[in-house]
């Protein structure tokens, strides 16, 4: 979660209603928002430009040009070979950004998040300090958060590379990327 470092008021919402409008709208002013680390992937357009545009391309087009100067035709052979090493360049990188974007979109699971009473399904980025979250069997954990009531087994091994699952209970921490294995929870993020 983003902050700027000063000491942040915390909420204490009940956990059948979650945090209302203005709570969350002070948490969005005070940059207190989850944020997704993942970084874009590059448009088609830049993998072309980026594979063309290379310093080993550029050589040995400014050694083909001095070769059609010369006269020796025949010795520009060589350029096949670059040209279709810069193609197979750019369909590697084009094939891995495709994966890559598929992986993404089944990462973006959403979170159901409990606000003024009612739940409703948040993207990652939208959730802030001291939302009130609903995990259930399956659920990936994705900030760190208290247990406020409830019980369930997690996986850790994420974290801790213990194949065993850890029972949480109320006022337990379970930590993001964490999994719950059985049970429901209702915690609070905190941080």
């Amino acid at each position: 979660m983003g902050g700027n470092g000063m000491s942040v008021k915390r909420f204490n919402p009940d956990i059948n209603v979650g945090l209302n409008v203005e709570e969350v709208t002070k948490r969005y002013e005070s940059n207190l928002v989850n944020f997704d680390p993942s970084s874009k992937t590059k448009s088609f357009k830049q993998i072309i430009l980026e594979n063309i545009f290379t310093l080993f391309n550029i050589i040995n087009i400014i050694l083909s040009i001095a070769i059609i100067l010369v006269g020796s035709y025949k010795n520009l052979a060589f350029m096949i070979i670059i040209i279709l090493n810069t193609l197979i360049s750019i369909i590697q990188e084009y094939r891995s950004k495709k994966t890559l974007d598929k992986l993404k979109i089944i990462s973006e699971a959403k979170v159901k998040v409990r606000r003024e009473g009612v739940d409703n399904k948040l993207n990652l980025n939208e959730i802030v300090l001291d939302d009130i979250i609903i995990l259930e069997t399956g659920n990936q954990v994705v900030v760190d958060t208290v247990i406020k009531s409830g019980e369930a087994e997690v996986d850790e091994s994420f974290i801790t590379g213990e194949s065993e699952t850890i029972y949480k209970k109320t006022g337990d921490m379970i930590l993001s990327v964490c999994f719950i294995v059985s049970g429901n929870v209702i915690v609070q993020v905190e941080h």
